[in-house]
């Protein structure tokens, strides 16, 4: 196999977003200030959050341990379905494993807002027709949906299921962000950083400056989900 097929190979549902600035953050809540100006270099994401189909072919390779509930997972109905359940370390030992990493909190952002500060990923007005979260999941009767179900609901760039549906682990430590006054226990540093919001959670929580933290070890309720994830990767690595 080439380089150049290994690449494309490694590239295959990701989406370049290009290098520069944008306004990360948001003065609505207190982890979200201040508002500031961040520089992002080049990288590629996915597309779609990890699929629970991906994660079953990384289980079958590698052996790693299944996520809480997966034995009563039905592949046939829900493979197109974000992987949920999944601890901070699991995965970044999938993304290790798929030749990537996670995204940091940044790209993240970067990735579901552009650069024009919009509070949704589609846009400044909350479309629930776009987006799985609780009132609409409780509608619905649904927990998640597949990741190309609300290709409406897109980011500036093209990703999806950037906001509800399941919340996302990035690569960061929960920390204040520079210039912040806010002072609270659980920005002490043990806190990986989870974006996005869930079907189990509102409209606020799928706004793309929302960020909360968990333990590494978090892997969510049997009766709520937990994360999910999707993966990064720099040009470099595959030029």
């Amino acid at each position: 196999m080439t380089a150049d097929t290994r690449s494309a190979e490694l590239l295959a549902g990701m989406i370049l977003v290009p290098a520069g600035p944008f306004r990360m953050g948001s003065d609505e809540f207190d982890f979200e200030a201040p508002p500031h100006d961040v520089d992002v270099a080049d990288f590629y994401i996915d597309r779609y959050p990890v699929t629970n189909d991906d994660y079953a072919h990384f289980l079958a390779q590698t052996g790693y341990a299944p996520p809480g509930d997966w034995a009563h997972l039905e592949l046939d109905e829900r493979g197109r379905h974000p992987v949920q359940r999944v601890t901070w370390d699991a995965a970044r030992a999938y993304a290790t494993w798929a030749g990537k990493r996670l995204p940091t909190e940044a790209e993240w952002e970067k990735a579901s807002r552009g650069t024009d500060g919009r509070r949704w990923p589609w846009g400044n007005t909350f479309d629930e027709t776009v987006c799985i979260v609780w009132d609409h999941a409780m509608a619905l009767d649904v927990t998640t949906v597949p990741v190309d179900q609300h290709p409406d609901g897109a980011s500036p760039y093209g990703l999806e299921q950037m906001g509800g549906n399941v919340e996302e682990w990035v690569e960061d430590i929960f920390l204040p962000y520079p210039g912040s006054t806010h002072v609270s226990p659980s920005t002490s540093g043990g806190l990986r950083v989870l974006r996005g919001g869930s079907w189990f959670y509102t409209q606020e929580h799928a706004r793309c400056a929302y960020r909360r933290g968990a333990r590494p070890e978090f892997d969510g309720w049997t009766q709520a989900g937990g994360p999910g994830f999707r993966c990064a990767v720099d040009p470099p690595a595959v030029a």
